[in-house]
């Protein structure tokens, strides 16, 4: 009940806003269907965000309850003013009930292969459940970091807000809307290239409707269940051909340049796959539905500005003269121009937010939106730059100050991580590019060579030579998303980001952002260009075509192999565990579930917990993780990344120790007060980490309030004191 509660919430916000979506995806055969769930999530989202950073809305169920309904009102007042009537009578219903068949049945799926290993326990888990617990007990933004207790955290942490927003939405547990959202998103990273995929073909070849389903389905499956060539020829190829003994371990493919050979280079080359099965929800994965639905938006853009089938303007229903008119009238046509594009709004808040919710997004989004804007507003204005110049600045001012403001709320209390930029030292080896990308690349060359060979037949046509290369828009747009993509690839090639990884390591952040971005990029592009091949190219870029689709369709057995290695056999449903994400606490730290339980059970705001800290991907940080209560210091390469130094780290490392060892009670008093600490924690790994622990002087900080009458107690300390 608790997941169909989840669905029926997206569904009922998706409906809610297809008036805005609508507008923005008009002449769209589902007008934006896929797109609306998303645009409406992360506009309330972002409403309730900034009415709570201004303290006017605490974080409870009912008061994101009310901001999706006041959204929906003024949705319905869209749906009045612009007699959308016309609009939505010409959307296809098949379509959108395929879409939502596709959506539904892939959450239940996910939803079902989650049950098997749903714990948030290994890799990063412990991070992104910690975000989720820690905001869900707190009231206002920003929110307290779960390991630097008394310091907002500094962070995206965005995506993980949105996960957190849906949970009190739906009034589900944490543990439950953590993997509830892993599913989201993986329901999500296949429907929404299917929609962009499916209109691009529709646009391109109207009445081929078999195409249409084939391409979308092509493009959905690409970005969010294939993997690349490494799996297909380390997997399948040489174990077939007796030159490996068949072993596999599904993350090979994502640590391949510098591991294999091994090399001092070593870099990360994740894709939505792999982090769909390992299920971290971090803020690259969270962020893949936002990143699609702008790509969208910013597609519909162009489409409308080129004039598109059914993108005529919209007109208020009313179009008396009034002085809302007249004023409007009285700007600059340039003005009047860019503020009417609700596109532009859109994709400026949505690029703004991405500094929220995937820093590494904001820069990669702009350019890719940008592209398009830019060759859409220089063909609208037939390349006269005199005409194309004021609504282009224009716009483009538009886009950075709308997410200037937008992000705001966040980029107030946020200190950049990182901001040097370098030159590479290292290279990767040709052979290694080519096995991680040489397909998307092979797909890049044939639609630009039979791009090539359209222009030179429209050359050489009767009616003359065209003055300049003008392709139908959704093969502009496609080229333009494959070059951005192929951008993406090389950069890491020549510069990088520097960061706190250094050594071997220091390049690897930098290629793990970029080229995830480039993997769903060109994902999305490779089934517009293998159909588009396949129908509309001669002998020899149909059997290219063909091949490369065959090769793509082998990659998607990563997938299949990925759940296997990590779930089991889901075939078997009795090996399915739970749908609550929380299960880990009984599963890996039995000698602390009780003491945990009473801390859930008995404090419901936002204290203060000490716990052991402990090095980046241990168990430390257990009892922080799975209350959502602070501590004042947790993993410490995370917060090392976070606080850009060590510093203040190692100071509040060396307090932490003074508590638990000390045998002065003024200063372990006065180092409790330091922290506002409220509870003291001491278990197996506390007395572990420090076995000179003074148990007697930590009782008398406070009471007992929980023990398990052996090794693990909590100490509810006396304020007063």
């Amino acid at each position: 009940m608790n997941m169909f509660t989840w669905y029926l919430a997206i569904l009922a916000i998706g409906v809610g806003f297809m008036p805005l979506t609508a507008c923005l995806c008009r002449g769209f055969r589902d007008g934006g269907w896929m797109v609306s769930k998303t645009i409406g999530i992360l506009l309330s989202v972002w409403v309730f965000f900034v009415l709570n950073t201004l303290h006017l809305l605490s974080f409870v169920m009912k008061n994101c309850r009310l901001v999706v309904g006041v959204l929906l009102l003024l949705n319905l007042v869209i749906y009045i003013g612009f007699d959308l009537n016309k609009v939505f009578r010409k959307l296809d219903v098949v379509q959108i009930l395929v879409e939502e068949a596709l959506f539904a049945g892939l959450l239940a799926l996910w939803i079902y292969i989650i049950s098997f290993k749903p714990e948030a326990y290994g890799t990063e888990k412990f991070m992104d459940y910690a975000f989720m617990t820690a905001m869900t007990r707190a009231l206002y933004m920003p929110f307290e970091d779960m390991w630097f207790a008394g310091e907002a955290i500094n962070y995206y942490y965005g995506g993980q807000f949105v996960a957190a927003w849906l949970t009190k939405l739906t009034g589900i547990s944490v543990g439950v809307g953590y993997n509830a959202m892993r599913a989201t998103v993986a329901a999500f990273s296949f429907t929404l290239p299917f929609s962009l995929a499916f209109q691009m073909m529709a646009d391109r070849m109207p009445e081929r409707r078999l195409l249409h389903y084939l391409s979308a389905a092509v493009s959905g499956t690409a970005v969010a269940y294939c993997g690349n060539m490494h799996y297909v020829i380390y997997a399948l190829l040489k174990p077939l051909l007796g030159l490996s003994d068949g072993r596999y371990w599904f993350p090979d493919a994502t640590r391949y340049i510098g591991y294999d050979p091994d090399l001092p280079d070593k870099t990360i080359h994740e894709f939505p796959a792999y982090s769909t099965i390992l299920g971290d929800l971090h803020a690259h994965y969270v962020d893949i539905i936002f990143v699609v639905t702008v790509t969208a938006v910013a597609y519909a853009y162009g489409r409308r500005k080129l004039g598109g089938a059914g993108t005529e303007p919209l007109m208020p229903s009313s179009k008396r003269d009034n002085p809302l008119v007249r004023a409007w009238q009285a700007l600059p046509a340039w003005l009047r121009e860019a503020l009417s594009q609700p596109e532009i709004w859109i994709i400026g808040i949505f690029t703004g937010l991405f500094r929220w919710t995937n820093y590494w997004d904001f820069p990669i989004y702009v350019v890719v939106c940008g592209s398009i804007v830019f060759f859409a507003n220089l063909r609208a204005a037939d390349y006269d730059l005199k005409r194309f110049l004021p609504p282009m600045l224009a716009e483009t001012a538009l886009v950075f100050a709308a997410g200037y403001v937008a992000c705001l709320p966040f980029t107030s209390t946020f200190e950049m991580i990182s901001s040097e930029i370098g030159p590479t030292h290292s290279h990767t080896r040709l052979a290694q590019l080519l096995v991680l990308w040489g397909l998307p690349v092979f797909a890049v060359l044939l639609f630009a060579g039979m791009l090539a060979a359209e222009y030179r037949k429209s050359a050489s046509a009767e009616e003359g030579v065209p003055a300049r290369f003008a392709p139908h828009f959704p093969d502009l747009a496609a080229l333009l998303f494959a070059l951005c993509g192929l951008g993406l690839v090389l950069l890491p090639e020549v510069i990088y980001v520097k960061d706190i990884y250094q050594g071997d390591y220091y390049r690897a952040n930098t290629m793990f952002k970029l080229s995830y971005q480039a993997f769903i990029l060109l994902g999305l592009v490779m089934g517009y260009v293998f159909i588009r091949a396949m129908a509309l190219g001669k002998r020899a870029a149909f059997v290219l075509a063909s091949l490369g689709l065959v090769c793509l369709i082998l990659t998607g057995g990563y997938t299949f192999r990925g759940v296997r290695d990590w779930f089991g056999n889901v075939l078997d449903p009795s090996g399915k565990i739970s749908r609550d994400a929380s299960v880990f606490v009984g599963e890996s730290f039995l000698e602390d579930f009780e003491a945990i339980d009473y801390l859930n059970r008995n404090d419901n705001g936002a204290g203060v917990v000490l716990e052991a800290p402990g090095d980046s991907y241990s168990d430390y940080e257990r009892v922080s993780v799975a209350t959502g209560l602070a501590t004042p210091l947790g993993w410490y390469v995370h917060e090392w990344l976070w606080r850009s130094g060590t510093e203040q780290l190692n100071a509040r490392a060396a307090d932490i120790e003074v508590i638990y060892t000390g045998t002065d009670e003024n200063e372990v008093r006065a180092l409790v007060n330091k922290y506002d600490i409220d509870y003291i924690y001491i278990g197996v790994l506390e007395r572990e980490k420090y076995p000179a622990l003074n148990d007697a002087l930590l009782q008398r900080l406070g009471d007992v309030a929980f023990s398990d009458g052996e090794q693990t107690y909590i100490i509810r300390v006396d304020q007063a004191g």
